[in-house]
C-alpha cells in the first residue's frame, strides 16, 4: 500500500507531510472551513502539526492513506483527504475530505473523492467504502450521492462538532456500483 502522488484533471493529491503544515493550518483555522469538522478549530499551528503526525501514523500503521490537496492552476494547498479506517480484512474503508471554504463549491472535493473510491477499488480492492456527514452539511451530502453512493440511514447524536452532540447521515458504495459506472 503506497502513500504516493496522485493527479487528476485540476488536483494533485501529494502525502500528507509537515512541509505542508503552515497552508494546512490556514485551512483548519478557518471558522467557515470547520463548521462541520468533528474537531476543534485551530488556533496554534502546533495543531495542526499534532493532526499531521496522527495522519502520518494512520499511513504508517496501513490503517489509511492521507493527501494534500494542491489546486494544480493555482500551485495551492487548499486542504487534505483521505481513506480512514482502513480494513483490508474485511475490505472497507470511509473517506473524508476537508477544504478550505474559498475553493467550496467548485467540485475539488468531488474531483478528489473520486480519485479516492478508485483507489479504494482498482488498487485496495475493497468492497465498501463508505462517507458521512453532519446532517445539515447538504453541500457534502450532495457531493457523496454526486460519486454515487447510496444513503444508508442517519445516526443520531453520533458526533460532536463544534460542542454539539449532531446527528450524521452515512452514505456508502460497493464495489460492484462503482464499477457498473
Amino acid at each position: 500500500m503506497e502513500n504516493g502522488l496522485i493527479e487528476s484533471m485540476r488536483i494533485k493529491l501529494l502525502p500528507v507531510s509537515l512541509e505542508h503544515s503552515k497552508e494546512l493550518f490556514i485551512v483548519y483555522s478557518d471558522d467557515l472551513t470547520t463548521q462541520y469538522v468533528p474537531r476543534e478549530r485551530h488556533t496554534k499551528l502546533v495543531e495542526t502539526e499534532e493532526l499531521i503526525l496522527r495522519f502520518i501514523n494512520l499511513v504508517k500503521e496501513q490503517k489509511g492513506l492521507v493527501y494534500t490537496i494542491v489546486n494544480k492552476e493555482e500551485q495551492t494547498i487548499i486542504g487534505n483527504a483521505g481513506i480512514y479506517g482502513l480494513d483490508l480484512e474485511n475490505k472497507k474503508a470511509f473517506l473524508g475530505a476537508v477544504i478550505h471554504s474559498n475553493y467550496w463549491s467548485k467540485g475539488f472535493v468531488t474531483e478528489t473523492l473520486n480519485k479516492l473510491i478508485e483507489i479504494c477499488f482498482k488498487e485496495l480492492n475493497l468492497v465498501r467504502v463508505e462517507g458521512s456527514c453532519a446532517e445539515d452539511n447538504i453541500a457534502s451530502e450532495k457531493i457523496m450521492q454526486k460519486i454515487g453512493m447510496t444513503y444508508e440511514g442517519t445516526l443520531r447524536s453520533n458526533v460532536i462538532i463544534n460542542g454539539k452532540n449532531t446527528n450524521s447521515k452515512v452514505y456508502s458504495i460497493l464495489d460492484k456500483e462503482f464499477l457498473c459506472n
